[in-house]
């Protein structure tokens, strides 16, 4: 049985993060930004290795976390009519990642590589 609420859990760590950061005007870049995110990216990359019952659902989440962090960086850079569509589309790329995971939609996601996990997310973060 998969445990959507534990994934669900994590987004929200990176929603705390990302509003935090945003606040504060983080870059991604940033020392503040690496202390979370590092030792977050590194236990879901482990838990996806140790395919852990929520492995599909994991997946999603690296692709969210990818979309926050190019949130945040142009949250820190100066904001144009450009860069407020882009942080639309990424603000519903998450929005759609997160009803993924509540609805337990895992097949689209499923045998993803690391290559595909980039891919996924840079489609959507980059110019």
């Amino acid at each position: 049985m998969t445990n959507i609420q534990s994934v669900i859990d994590y987004l929200d760590e990176i929603d705390k993060a990302y509003f935090v950061g945003r606040k504060n005007r983080w870059s991604r870049y940033s020392d503040e930004w690496t202390i979370f995110s590092t030792p977050l990216n590194r236990e879901v990359r482990d838990k996806i290795k140790n395919n852990v019952p929520e492995t599909p659902l994991l997946y999603i989440i690296l692709p969210y976390w990818f979309n926050r962090s190019e949130m945040l960086e142009l949250y820190f850079t100066k904001k144009s009519l450009f860069k407020k569509a882009l942080l639309r589309k990424l603000q519903k790329q998450c929005e759609d990642f997160r009803e993924d995971i509540k609805n337990g939609l895992t097949n689209k996601y499923e045998n993803l590589s690391a290559l595909d996990i980039a891919r996924m997310s840079l489609k959507g973060a980059k110019v």
